[in-house]
């Protein structure tokens, strides 16, 4: 027997032989095998295997990546194909995408005093971020083009469908999680949007990879937290109801995975801390354009910024909020959102999966304890977070379609699963996968054929249809005719600006302008001189009785063969000057109305508008607006049954240096009291305010507002008048 001291070495050879020892107490036994196995002869010819036979057992051992891979492949097909031709507009929010990058590089990545700025500017608001950014090299390499800039954000929403597969893959340890990736590319909010450049749709896949890499956390590998947390950053930065919905994610998730994140602390203060790091490009902003989030909201009309209680915006919060929750805003064709935003017959969700969204819902549910199941229903319960601030649509809560895929694809596996076994049926997955592609490409073929005619209102309150053929057609006009002075209407689209920019060469070798502007007073108009029009201007050019000697060169006809853009020559009528001046005369005779102030109707008398009502500016709302057509000063002049006590008046007035003048009458017909009030030029509107030292009785009350650096005619805005 061995000592410590002195190891005795035991060998035996296969097949086995026993070999005894009595080992005193605390002594250890090492044992080693070594394995020998003899080499079979190899034939002279060995005979080949059966390829076929080879291939077939590959595929049945890799069935689940073999299909996962086909359904990324199918999810990249229905999107890239005739990319620029579906959606049938391209819309500013999408053009602005690759200028604000354009201009980014030209200005060697500053945006005014911000080197790498946090937002950028759009349509009078910050609201661009990350989008931005990702167009740049894009941009570098293409240039300017409908495809590329659409293509970035479908390849930055494919992250949406990995992240999709990812968490049933491994989260839920789902073989089949190809599911997940044909049911969100058949989901119609996401097939429409995903084609576009809009930044929702790459706000919606951070979101998804966020929810990836924290499953991938909670599920015992703490560092995804970090992957996490930088996910969370790119979708707060891209869309600013990603926002909300961040946010609210990241409590929910806090307070229920509470325990584990104790087990974690140490991960989670490190991941903490990059969270606050990520935040300092916010903390910037915020210190740079400390306005931006009200002007937003005022931009948006939101309900935060009315003059009502607490309560009653909790309540409409809340109320908005279930919307964004009920199921028939998403399983039923609406037309609350824009027709834009709609594929008509279709619902938000794929309305076939019901059944299974609700079994996927109804597991979750049962299975909450489980950390992955709390994890969509918490997804499922911020996404119309962000949303609910100003109203439910579409583009603000579509991150509701990354829980409702999931859920969906859950139900669906286990009637799957239920079936397979039952049935004793392998082959129904690859059916299932056979379904759900051919509907994929039957969604894409319909929007192909029927989408340019779903809807036939191709003008600015629809469509906004020839943002791609327009300017394609103005260019080759100026070619072959040289010299002409072409004027292109902005009226059938927002941010027509940014649309040129896009399209046109720098320098632009004509401008944007209306017929319009040429109805009120006279211009030069010569034969060198065309105009672009929708229809509803050369309809109000021929009513007018102004003009004369129409021709019209070339038109661009809508999807549906009507006529949507005429290039139009034309001159005045010999008597312009007269019809002119009676007009105006007319103008210049304060028009009349009867409107509530001061609980009680009052007759209001002001000065021609071209914007907006008169109710307008005394419906207590400063979102809503009215504009003088020409007058500088802007005249209201109010007149009570009987005498109001007033105290004051607060004006809503816009951002040009202005002068506010009010004189009050009393009933005794003493001599009016006059206040003045001037402001500087600021970037935002404000209020006014025109206090009295101490309250008196008016009768009428007369009001203007002067722009003081401009003549007349121009332009004065006016958002509100509260009377005191």
């Amino acid at each position: 027997m061995a000592t410590p001291e002195q190891p005795q070495s035991y060998e035996a050879e296969y097949p086995p032989v026993k070999v005894k020892a009595r080992l005193p107490q605390g002594v250890c036994l090492d044992v080693r095998v070594r394995v020998e196995r003899e080499q079979p002869a190899q034939p002279p010819h060995p005979r080949p295997e059966r390829s076929g036979a080879a291939w077939k057992a590959w595929v049945r051992a890799n069935a689940g990546a073999v299909l996962l891979a086909g359904a990324l492949a199918v999810y990249l097909l229905v999107r890239f194909i005739a990319l620029d031709a579906f959606p049938i507009y391209f819309f500013t929010d999408e053009a602005v995408q690759t200028v604000r990058a354009a201009e980014l590089v030209r200005d060697d990545f500053s945006s005014g005093d911000e080197y790498l700025p946090t937002y950028f500017n759009n349509g009078g608001q910050y609201n661009l971020g990350v989008s931005v950014y990702l167009q740049v090299v894009p941009y570098l390499l293409f240039g300017k083009s409908v495809w590329v800039t659409r293509g970035v954000s479908v390849l930055v929403g494919l992250i949406a469908a990995l992240a999709v597969a990812g968490i049933l893959r491994r989260s839920f340890g789902i073989a089949h999680a190809w599911v997940g990736v044909l049911l969100l590319s058949l989901t119609p909010a996401w097939f429409l949007h995903s084609r576009t450049a809009f930044e929702t749709v790459e706000a919606t896949a951070f979101y998804a990879a966020f929810l990836y890499f924290y499953l991938r956390y909670r599920g015992g590998q703490p560092r995804a937290l970090y992957a996490a947390a930088l996910m969370a950053g790119l979708a707060f930065y891209t869309y600013s109801p990603a926002q909300v919905v961040v946010a609210v994610s990241v409590a929910l998730l806090a307070v229920s995975d509470a325990r584990y994140h104790w087990q974690q602390r140490g991960v989670v203060l490190r991941a903490l801390g990059l969270g606050l790091i990520l935040l300092l490009p916010y903390a910037r902003f915020y210190f740079n354009h400390p306005d931006e989030n009200y002007r937003h909201l005022e931009i948006l009309r939101s309900y935060w910024l009315q003059d009502i209680p607490v309560v009653e915006k909790l309540g409409l919060y809340f109320g908005e909020y279930l919307k964004g929750l009920n199921p028939l805003y998403w399983f039923a064709p609406n037309n609350q959102d824009l027709a834009r935003h709609l594929m008509k017959g279709y619902a938000h969700l794929w309305r076939p999966s019901l059944p299974f969204f609700i079994l996927g819902l109804g597991m979750a549910l049962r299975r909450i304890r489980r950390p992955e199941y709390r994890a969509l229903l918490i997804a499922l319960l911020a996404a119309p977070a962000g949303a609910a601030l100003v109203g439910i649509g579409i583009t603000r809560t579509l991150f509701m379609v990354i829980p409702a895929a999931l859920l969906t694809a859950l139900g669906l596996l286990a009637v799957v699963d239920w079936a397979q076994r039952k049935l004793k049926a392998a082959w129904l997955s690859a059916l299932v996968w056979l379904a759900l592609t051919a509907a994929s490409l039957g969604m894409l073929t319909d929007a192909l054929r029927n989408g340019p005619l779903w809807y036939r209102d191709y003008g600015l309150e629809g469509m906004q249809y020839g943002a791609r053929q327009i300017f394609q057609m103005v260019d080759d006009y100026l070619v072959e005719n040289p010299g002409t002075q072409l004027m292109l209407s902005p009226s059938w689209a927002n941010g027509t600006n940014e649309l040129m920019q896009f399209f046109s060469a720098d320098p632009v070798s004509f401008q944007l302008g209306s017929i319009a502007g040429y109805f009120n007073e006279r211009k030069p108009l010569d034969e060198q001189m065309v105009f672009v029009m929708i229809p509803e201007e050369l309809q109000a050019v021929r009513d007018s009785g102004k003009f004369t000697d129409l021709r019209v060169d070339q038109v661009l006809n809508y999807p549906d063969g009507r006529p949507g853009f005429f290039f139009v020559r034309l001159r005045y009528v010999d008597e312009i000057e007269t019809i002119l001046a009676e007009e105006k005369a007319a103008r210049e005779v304060l028009q009349s109305g009867q409107v509530m102030i001061l609980g009680s109707e009052a007759r209001v008398e002001y000065s021609y508008l071209d914007m907006g009502m008169i109710d307008d500016i005394f419906d207590g709302d400063t979102s809503s607006i009215a504009r003088s057509m020409e007058a500088n000063p802007l005249r209201v002049n109010i007149d009570f049954d009987q005498p109001k006590t007033i105290s004051g008046l607060v004006l809503r007035v816009g951002g040009v240096a202005t002068r506010v003048t009010v004189r009050l009458y009393d009933a005794e017909g003493h001599e009016p009291l006059t206040l003045n009030k001037t402001v500087s030029q600021n970037p935002l509107s404000r209020d006014v305010e025109v206090s009295l030292d101490q309250p008196m009785e008016a009768l009428r009350i007369e009001i203007q507002v002067l722009s003081i650096n401009d003549g007349e005619p121009a332009h004065v805005h006016l958002w509100e008048i509260a009377i005191k």
